[in-house]
């Protein structure tokens, strides 16, 4: 390969660490014999931050495993049937994986080959924009040689037959939509566009893990209603859920990002049409994700009469954060812009203790039982109507 451009190389391409493991993988040699792929090189094209580092090697992992243990360098065979070695240097992280190609797939998993050549890696990679590699001192390289031009125009278009590459793996659709909320500018690829409509209905063949995982960076993207609108209207999500209203999450997403604010759960709350619906045949979330969903409705209900004094009473039941999503969802459900006042109630108010303890009831004769907790309960419902008072007293 030739390269097509060089760059100025960014600070993790050129520190001590990286070039000390990619001396040990011959990424120097004049034919390289490892490369940076993937992520990093896009984002750095991009000018975005580059979090997770991958190298691309033409050595077999017992190889790479070899050339490391010669360095003094630490590793984890995080993958190595899929040809993924782990490199801990110092404290950088770096997943070198060795070039592949594809002998069989069924859209779930694959049974790979492990090869020497680069362009054969890139026919199987997802999307033009994830194959660009780059060496050590800079150099871009495009096995394709529609990488680069898709990347600075923004377009995220599969390698060779979208058909053929979402065929391989499934999770591919979702991936699609991540990628060009992401990173698209202007409209989606028709022929992206097309193969993932075709293919919608094997996406409910993929574990709910991994569905779940791809499915939460979607919704994370900061307007995450405008890729759902277009997943929607290609019948990706059909499967996965039974409704959806566009204009409550648009709404939403809005009051998010103005406030800074995003969260994923509340976006959930949504897509549930604010029913406390976990989606337990679709998704796999956390103990901690479904409480807060449930969280959130239940703020959004009590929010459902717009007063400083219910937001403070969100507050105290449910917290600031549940306060703030709830506050969210209800008014996206009214098409009504935000009160700045109650944002900044359930943003920044701090909810009282309260200030009647069993032991002032007991001491009052109340004896200890049934009847001790139910007092205390009535007392405290009694003060929460009230506002809060900070001289509340049982005896009054």
């Amino acid at each position: 390969m030739i390269p097509v451009k060089t760059i100025s190389p960014p600070f993790w391409m050129s520190d001590a660490r990286a070039v000390r493991l990619m001396k040990v993988l011959g990424g120097y040699k004049e034919k390289p014999e490892s490369l940076f792929v993937g992520g990093c090189v896009r984002n750095v094209l991009l000018e975005k931050p580059v979090n997770d580092i991958d190298i691309a090697t033409v050595h077999k992992p017992l190889d790479v495993i070899e050339k490391l243990k010669s360095a003094g360098i630490r590793f984890v065979p995080t993958g190595l049937d899929h040809g993924t070695i782990t490199a801990l240097v110092d404290d950088a992280t770096y997943e070198i994986t060795t070039l592949r190609k594809d002998i069989e797939t069924d859209g779930r998993y694959a049974v790979i080959a492990f090869a020497t050549d680069w362009i054969d890696d890139a026919k199987r990679r997802d999307f033009t924009i994830n194959t660009l590699l780059a060496g050590p001192d800079g150099e871009i390289y495009d096995p394709t040689g529609q990488g680069l031009i898709d990347l600075e125009a923004r377009r995220v278009v599969f390698v060779g037959n979208a058909h053929e590459r979402i065929a391989e793996d499934y999770l591919r659709i979702l991936r699609f939509f991540r990628f060009h909320a992401q990173y698209g500018v202007g409209s989606a690829d028709d022929n992206a566009l097309a193969a993932c409509h075709a293919h919608a209905d094997k996406i409910s063949s993929l574990s709910r893990e991994r569905i779940t995982q791809e499915f939460l960076k979607i919704l994370a993207v900061p307007q995450a209603a405008s890729i759902l609108s277009l997943m929607f209207s290609h019948n990706v999500l059909a499967n996965m859920f039974k409704d959806f209203n566009a204009s409550i999450m648009e709404n939403l997403c809005n009051m998010q990002v103005q406030f800074e604010a995003v969260d994923v759960v509340a976006r959930l709350s949504a897509l549930s049409n604010i029913s406390d619906d976990v989606f337990e045949d679709t998704l796999v979330l956390s103990n901690a994700q479904k409480k807060n969903i449930r969280l959130y409705c239940e703020a959004s209900r009590l929010l459902k009469s717009i007063a400083k004094k219910k937001a403070r009473e969100a507050v105290y039941r449910f917290g600031n954060s549940a306060a703030m999503q709830g506050y969210f969802l209800r008014q996206s459900q009214k098409k009504q812009s935000p009160d700045l006042e109650i944002i900044d109630i359930a943003r920044y108010w701090q909810a009282p203790e309260f200030p009647i303890k069993a032991d002032d009831l007991m001491a009052a004769g109340v004896l200890r039982g049934p009847d001790l907790g139910k007092k205390l309960s009535e007392l405290e419902e009694k003060w929460i109507a009230k506002d809060f008072p900070s001289n509340f007293s049982f005896k009054k």
